[in-house]
This record gives structure tokens, C-alpha cells and sequence, in this order.
């Protein structure tokens, strides 16, 4: 075989002298380079050999005894036993019952050639030649051949086709027998056989016909529903419909069909159509643009008209219904059209979608069902009167979600540059205005013991957001970052306040500490934010920071592994910073592990996650 991979000739892998196995279950097969054979090209065959029936321990030894068979001049097709014996280093005596046992193998051909023999010869006479069992394949045949005419294959060619069959079907196949006869006869035999199935080829079958024949087959269903779409009827079963997923394989043809052709799945489909509709599916009708370029169409169609008729409808003093109220009115307006089956069978107008939003309910009462403004006593300045407001408004909410307001004053954290927030916060520090960073007794601040309070799981979840509690809902990733960098930073000085002589800056480990100070990116998956001392017992400080009271935190992966890790000794810290946003008002508890003896019974488990709750 000569094998290209982009025009350029392949070479097969020189491991093992160019041979490659290619170990199918079903055609294991060697691909070598073409030759004639010789004890020189079996001798590089038998180790890819060995490897093809996953024993590649035998691949030196099978080489071996053919290098011995080849300097002996052995015959390549029929090697004597005596050779054959000195090559392997086996005895004669081995050699001669390998072979009877090879040739002798009669369980496997029996147990394949039974059910057959009860479904030609019927059971009795299968008893009399299977029961007890020939000693050999030659008893066998020798039996066979006393009702040779009832066989479909002569009693040699029975017993070679069962013992080269993978399977009772493939045999069923080579005797031409009938596959729901055959299974018929597997269910009436003492005890009874698995039938064979061949749901998986049916099923299989009638995926390929649906995806040739889909696109037909979806235009007879929009020919069957136009006069539903031109009447605005809304379609909620037509997205399902048109996926063809509800036509499936009879159960009953897994057992008595043996091969689902194109004729009997074309039947199938349209016994399924006409059950589906209730009449008989169109096979012609009005000439209907192609589906895929009128949904495309459409989609532009309300992408570039949604938004209008939000403020068309807020201009004319209406409130604007849910598929017009949210922030992406077009992802609304295209989802309850399409839910509705609006999509897929002529452009749409701007007069169209309002008038389907409008059957859908999506369209304000009393407000007529069109786009023309002197209908709604309006002008393009009202348009514009609202957008300018709309748009205002817009970027007023961009610019709440792009910052945070730190003390009153307000600071663009989108990019993750905290320098000039860093900026500001050492000079409010350095104003003597947070007083929640000075030095005072360092001890706990547990929290109280709560009734039915469950001890935390080993499961952890990944490290996302530092917030704590429900003042943080609704924050954007960047502002949860920015308020974890400020507790964060608030800890960094409240430590270096209770640990003037062995805090500094390399004590901050995480990657917030780049936001402040130059040198090493940090680590996040420490497990802390903070290592104090740098013998084999430091003290880790893991910091939570929240905009409000606190009362809530969750713990990542590794944090778990450190707390737990650390569940034995007090080293294993967590820092609560609450009102994080207001420096005046800024507060730092130490809280106990929760998986530490301190921490029992003070932390309710939320939800199955690693999300904690408290009460101080």
C-alpha cells in the first residue's frame, strides 16, 4: 500500500522494522511495506504481531524463534513440528497439544453453531449432535453431514464459517438465514437467547436520510403551516418540529428488520409526517425563499429594529412590555418570535414584528400595532428626545459598572490599574482617616455559635471573586477584583501595624501585591494572601473583603487545602474586611478556620458549596 499525507509519501514507523499494527477489534490488521514473503519479512512482522494481540512481552521471543527457523531452512507456510518445537524451546509434546487444542476448540464453534442448528434441524436433532458435545470439530462434521441437505453450506464450510463468525450475526449472515426468524428461534430456545438487535444500525439509518433529506423535508412542513403564519397564529411546537428529532425507529424493528433501507425509512417518515400534522405533508406549494437566507434576513430585520421600537414605545408614553424592557430588546424580540415560528417563512417588515409582538402580548394595549409615527402622534424629535435620554442613561450605568467610589470619590477600575486608587488610599491613610488599620490586641473574633451549623465539605470551588456578603451582588468582575484588592491592601498595613518587626512587603504573597509594590508577580493558589514569618511555621492570612457588613465569604480550592492542611493549629487565618468602600467606616475581624476546633459549630455551609455564613 502506498500511503501520501498531502501529496508526500508516508513512512511507517521504523520501531518496528516499517511495520504497523493496527489493532481493530474487528479487522486487526499489519500494514507493512509490499514484499515477498520470507523468514526475512516474517521476522519483522511477528513483533508488530505481538503487539496487534496486546502481547508484546512475546515480540523478542516470537523474533527469535524466526531467526532459528530461518538459519534451519525451515518450510515459511508448514514448518516441521520437531522445528517448530527447538525454535519456541518447547517440547514436541507441547507442539502436537497445542494443536489439538487449537483444531480441538470445539466449545466456541458449539455454543455459536447451536442456535442454528435448532433453527434448521429443529431442537431435538440439535440435542442428538451437540449434546454431550463432539470431542473435536471431525465428530462434529461428521454429524452435520448425516443432514447435509437440511444445511444452507456444506458441513465443512458450516463449521469454518462458525468458527471464523465474530459474532452469532455475522454467522447469520454468512448461513443467509432470516434475521427476525433467527430471533424468533433465540427466544424459544431452553433457556432462551438475547435476540440480536439492531437498533444502533436503525437509528444510525435514519439520522443519515433526515440530514439528506432535511431540507426538503423542513419546506413540506412550512408549506403545511404557511397559512398559520400568514394568519399570525402563533407556532409553539414549529422550533421542535422543524428539528425532526421527534421522528425516531419503530421499537419493533430493532428485532425483525435487519436492514433499514431508503425505501422503508422513506415510508416511516412520511407515516410519521401525516401522524405529526394530521393530513398528509405538501410536496409542493408556494415558491418560499431558502430557510436559512429569510431567518437571516430576519435576524438583521429586528437586530437593527428592536431598540427603535423600545423607545418608540417609552416616547409614546407607554409602558414597554418585558420583550422591550430589558437591556438587549433584540435578543428578546428574536426569542419569543422564534419560540412563536415567525422566523422562518417570509421577511419580516418593521409593521410585521410589531404586529406579532403584539399577538404575543409583547405590545403595549391601546397602542396601535405599527411603526408609522403619525399613527402615535409623533415626531422624529420625540425619537431623538428619548434616545439622547436612553443613551445618557446607558453610559451612566457603563460608567457605575466600570468604577467603584472609594470615600465619595469615584475611580475607573475596568482596565485593573489601582495606581491611582493606591494613590489615593495612602494619602487618606497617611491623613490619619482609616483608623481600622491601627495596631491593637491581635486576637479572634469569633463568631457565634449558630444552631444547626454544619461542618464545611472537602470539596472546594475555584477562586473567583473576593466579596463577602449580600452588599456585593450585582458587582461586575472588575469591581469584585478592585474591592479584593482593597481589603487586601487594608490588611497589608493592619499586619504590618500587629507585626511591626516581620511584616513587609515580600509578606504579601497573592498577585494583588503587584498592584502595589514592584517585584514578583505573586500567587494565587497559595492558599493565603499573606505569609508572616519565614521559618516552618508562619502564620497565613487569607483575606476576604466585602462593601458591607460581611456575614458571608467563600473559600477557592486551595484555600481549602491550606485551611484544612491547617485545621490542628491557630496559623491558618482569615481576615474579614467589611465597609471596604468607605475608609472611615472600614472594620478587619480575624475569624477562626473554619475547619480549625475554634471555628466548630460558628459557620453555616451554604448551598453545597464552600460559601460560609456568620453572625458576630
Amino acid at each position: 500500500m502506498e500511503i501520501e499525507l498531502d501529496g508526500q509519501p508516508v513512512t511507517l514507523p521504523a520501531r518496528l522494522g516499517g511495520v504497523l499494527p493496527l489493532p481493530d477489534p474487528k479487522h486487526p490488521l499489519l500494514l507493512a511495506p509490499e514484499s515477498e514473503p520470507s523468514w526475512h519479512e516474517t521476522t519483522r512482522m511477528v513483533e508488530a504481531t505481538a503487539e496487534l494481540l496486546k502481547r508484546r512481552e512475546f515480540g523478542i521471543r516470537l523474533r527469535l524463534a524466526t531467526h532459528v527457523l530461518a538459519a534451519r531452512h525451515a518450510n515459511l507456510t508448514d514448518p516441521g513440528q520437531d522445528e517448530l518445537a527447538d525454535a519456541l524451546e518447547v517440547t514436541v509434546h507441547q507442539i502436537e497439544e497445542t494443536s489439538r487444542r487449537i483444531d480441538g476448540a470445539i466449545g466456541v464453534v458449539v455454543e455459536r453453531c447451536r442456535p442454528f442448528l435448532v433453527h434448521l434441524l429443529g431442537a431435538t436433532t440439535a440435542d442428538t449432535l451437540l449434546v454431550p458435545p463432539p470431542a473435536d470439530t471431525r465428530e462434529l462434521q461428521a454429524g452435520l453431514e448425516k443432514h447435509a441437505a437440511q444445511l444452507s453450506l456444506a458441513a465443512s464450510e458450516f463449521i469454518a464459517q462458525a468458527r471464523a463468525a465474530r459474532s452469532t450475526d455475522e454467522l447469520r449472515h454468512a448461513l443467509g438465514v432470516g434475521f427476525a426468524e433467527l430471533n424468533d428461534t433465540l427466544r424459544s430456545m431452553a433457556p432462551p437467547m438475547e435476540p440480536i438487535s439492531h437498533a444502533e444500525e436503525h437509528q444510525e439509518a435514519l439520522h443519515t436520510y433526515l440530514d439528506l433529506h432535511r431540507k426538503d423535508l423542513v419546506n413540506r412542513l412550512r408549506w403545511a403551516a404557511l397559512k398559520d403564519f400568514d394568519a399570525r397564529r402563533p407556532m409553539p411546537h414549529w422550533p421542535l418540529l422543524t428539528t425532526l428529532k421527534w421522528i425516531s425507529v419503530p421499537a419493533a424493528w430493532s428485532y425483525t428488520v435487519d436492514t433499514a433501507d431508503t425505501e422503508r425509512l422513506e415510508r416511516h417518515v412520511e407515516e410519521e409526517l401525516t401522524r405529526e400534522l394530521g393530513r398528509p405533508a405538501p410536496r409542493a406549494g408556494e415558491r418560499l425563499p431558502a430557510l436559512d437566507q429569510v431567518r437571516s434576513t430576519n435576524l438583521r430585520t429586528i437586530t437593527d429594529l428592536a431598540a427603535d421600537l423600545a423607545i418608540l414605545v417609552k416616547a409614546a408614553r407607554h409602558p414597554r412590555p418585558p420583550a422591550l424592557a430589558g437591556a438587549e430588546p433584540a435578543t428578546e424580540v428574536m426569542a419569543r418570535l422564534e419560540a412563536a415560528g415567525a422566523l422562518d417563512f417570509r421577511p419580516l417588515a418593521a409593521d410585521d414584528v410589531v404586529a406579532w409582538l403584539a399577538v404575543l402580548g409583547q405590545w403595549p394595549a391601546g397602542m396601535p400595532p405599527t411603526t408609522d409615527l403619525d399613527r402615535h402622534r409623533l415626531t422624529e424629535f420625540d425619537l431623538d428626545r428619548v434616545r439622547d435620554a436612553a443613551e445618557y442613561a446607558r453610559r451612566e450605568q457603563e460608567c457605575q459598572r466600570r468604577s467603584i467610589s472609594v470615600g465619595g470619590r469615584a475611580f475607573d477600575v475596568h482596565d485593573g490599574d489601582f495606581t491611582t486608587l493606591t494613590r489615593e488610599l495612602q494619602r487618606v491613610l497617611e491623613n490619619g482617616a482609616i483608623p481600622g488599620v491601627a495596631a491593637g490586641p491581635l486576637r479572634f473574633t469569633d463568631p457565634q455559635t449558630l444552631t444547626g451549623a454544619r461542618r464545611a465539605s472537602s470539596a472546594g470551588r475555584p477562586r473567583g471573586g473576593r466579596c463577602g456578603g449580600s452588599a456585593d451582588s450585582g458587582l461586575t468582575t472588575a469591581q469584585r477584583e478592585a474591592i479584593g484588592y482593597l481589603g487586601e491592601w487594608y490588611a497589608y498595613h493592619w499586619l504590618c501595624a500587629h507585626y511591626p518587626d516581620s511584616m513587609d512587603a515580600t509578606s504579601w504573597v497573592s498577585t494583588n501585591r503587584r498592584k502595589a509594590f514592584p517585584g514578583p508577580p505573586g500567587d494565587d493558589g497559595l492558599g493565603y494572601d499573606f505569609r508572616i514569618g519565614s521559618g516552618r511555621r508562619p502564620y497565613m492570612y487569607e483575606v476576604k473583603a466585602t462593601q458591607g457588613d460581611g456575614g458571608r465569604f467563600e473559600l477557592g480550592e486551595s484555600e481549602v487545602r491550606a485551611a484544612q492542611q491547617h485545621a490542628g493549629n491557630d496559623r491558618w487565618r482569615l481576615l474579614m474586611v467589611t465597609h471596604a468602600l468607605a475608609p472611615g467606616r472600614m472594620d478587619i475581624h480575624m475569624l477562626p478556620n473554619p475547619f480549625g476546633k475554634r471555628g466548630r459549630g460558628r459557620y453555616r455551609e451554604e448551598g453545597g458549596a464552600l460559601r460560609f455564613s456568620y453572625r458576630l
